[in-house]
C-alpha cells in the first residue's frame, strides 16, 4: 500500500463535510500528509434576476462563510497537533472556486491537478435531502475521480 501524501476534502459547511475534514486530519496526522480543503460555488442562484452588484455581494458572502469553515478546520488541526503531544502541525491549504460549471468536475479536476491520493468527502451536503443514501456530489466524485475516495457518513 502506498503512502497517502495528499488528501482533498471538499467543504460545504455541512456537519457531514466537517466530519469528513476531521477524518482527513486524523489520516494526515498518521500519514504525514498535506490536506487540501476546497469549496466550489457552481453559480449564483437566480443570477439572471440579479444585477452585477447583488451577484457580487452574494459571492462575497459565500466566500466569507467558506473562510469561516476553513478557520474551523484549521483550529481542529491545531487542537489535534496539541492533543497528540508531539507538537507537529498538519499542513493544510484552503481555496474557494467561484462560478464553476460543475462542482463534481471542479473536485475531480482539482484532485488531478494536485495529484491527490485520497478524497475524503461527506455522503450528503447542505441540500438537506435526508432520504437519499448518497448525495449527488459524492456519487459523482466516486464515479469520476481517478484516486481513492473515502465517504464519511453523518
Amino acid at each position: 500500500m502506498r503512502q497517502i501524501k495528499r488528501i482533498l476534502v471538499p467543504i460545504d459547511g455541512s456537519k457531514c463535510s466537517l466530519k469528513a475534514a476531521k477524518y482527513a486530519i486524523g489520516i494526515a496526522k498518521t500519514q504525514r500528509s498535506k490536506v487540501y480543503c476546497m469549496h466550489a460555488i457552481s453559480r449564483v442562484p437566480y443570477g439572471h434576476f440579479l444585477d452585477g452588484y447583488a451577484a457580487q455581494m452574494y459571492l462575497e458572502e459565500i466566500k466569507k462563510r467558506a473562510e469561516s469553515w476553513f478557520s474551523d478546520i484549521f483550529e481542529i488541526a491545531r487542537q489535534k497537533a496539541v492533543s497528540d503531544n508531539n507538537g507537529s502541525s498538519i499542513d493544510i491549504s484552503a481555496e474557494v472556486f467561484v462560478n464553476v460549471n460543475s462542482i463534481v468536475d471542479s473536485i475531480v479536476n482539482y484532485s488531478a491537478d494536485k495529484d491527490i491520493d485520497l478524497i475524503v468527502t461527506g455522503t450528503r451536503g447542505r441540500s438537506g435531502i435526508k432520504r437519499l443514501l448518497l448525495g449527488s456530489i459524492a456519487k459523482g466524485v466516486v464515479q469520476c475521480a481517478d484516486c481513492h475516495v473515502l465517504l464519511v457518513r453523518q
